[in-house]
């Protein structure tokens, strides 16, 4: 079985994952593999993080900057994730917190023409989302899981990045992880962010600063290293040509990051082939 799943944690900072506390997130960053030094993309947004890990490519080549669906159009020039592991017969599924009537159509849109076979908004808290993305995977016999979580993004912009809201809302999150994490079975997980915040101002996060642009990012289950720090710069890119290739897809010259063999008990898998 061929199962991966990645957990998108909507603006939660590094720093968070121990003031906040996140106790199962810090857990799998310890026993599995961490990311020391792990950035997002330019502008640190959420709508150009999204495009880049679903076509691998920075937002200065996919152009998705802000939410709308001009961007449609230039998917055709793209080569999607979702569409690379659907030509080898893998799905790509999508599972998020309750977004609201209009965004969910506008998400399902684009997710839809990205090749995502599945897009469900599911529950009003982390907790539930995260309930019915395990039920999801652990009925996946191959392909990606992607489950989308905005809560500290949400908090962070209404009550600032590291308010005692924002890390109430980073610890329901780590419930969130846990939760999920007890289903993964002999899948494998990555979980990130696609942004920091409060760098520039206590609410905002697309202005250039180091603490916008770093990002927590995890690895761990089947075929994972135990007990690893990955210390070298890691970019939010990386992760598309480290999914298609953990999965046994070729990666496509376009993509723009590299493929993260250092996590991985076989560092040397060819693609097309995925390892046990």
């Amino acid at each position: 079985m061929r199962r991966l799943a990645v957990l998108l944690l909507d603006g939660l900072r590094p720093d968070a994952v121990s003031l906040a506390p996140m106790p199962s997130f810090e857990a799998l960053g310890r026993d599995w593999v961490r990311a020391a030094n792990a950035r997002t993309i330019r502008p640190s947004v959420t709508v150009a993080a999204l495009a880049s890990l679903a076509t691998g490519v920075s937002p200065t080549t996919h152009g998705l900057i802000e939410p709308g669906l001009g961007f449609l159009g230039r998917l055709n020039g793209l080569r999607p994730v979702a569409r690379e592991l659907a030509r080898h017969g893998m799905p790509t599924a999508v599972v998020t917190r309750h977004l609201g009537r209009v965004a969910t159509a506008v998400a399902a849109t684009l997710t839809g023409a990205a090749g995502i076979s599945r897009f469900a908004s599911h529950g009003h808290t982390a907790r539930e989302a995260a309930l019915h993305a395990r039920e999801a995977f652990e009925a996946m016999d191959a392909g990606l899981l992607i489950v989308y979580l905005p809560d500290c993004d949400r908090a962070g912009h209404r009550h600032g990045w590291m308010s005692a809201p924002y890390l109430r809302a980073a610890a329901d999150l780590d419930a969130a992880v846990g939760l999920f994490a007890t289903g993964l079975g002999n899948g494998t997980l990555i979980a990130l962010a696609d942004h920091g915040g409060g760098g520039v101002t206590a609410r905002g996060h697309d202005e250039p600063h180091a603490t916008n642009d770093w990002i927590p990012l995890v690895i761990a289950g089947r075929g994972v290293r135990r007990q690893r720090v990955l210390g070298e710069p890691v970019s939010l890119l990386d992760l598309p040509p480290t999914i298609l290739w953990r999965l046994g897809v070729p990666v496509p010259p376009c993509y723009e990051g590299q493929v993260l063999r250092d996590a991985f008990l076989h560092p040397t898998l060819a693609p097309g082939g995925a390892a046990a």
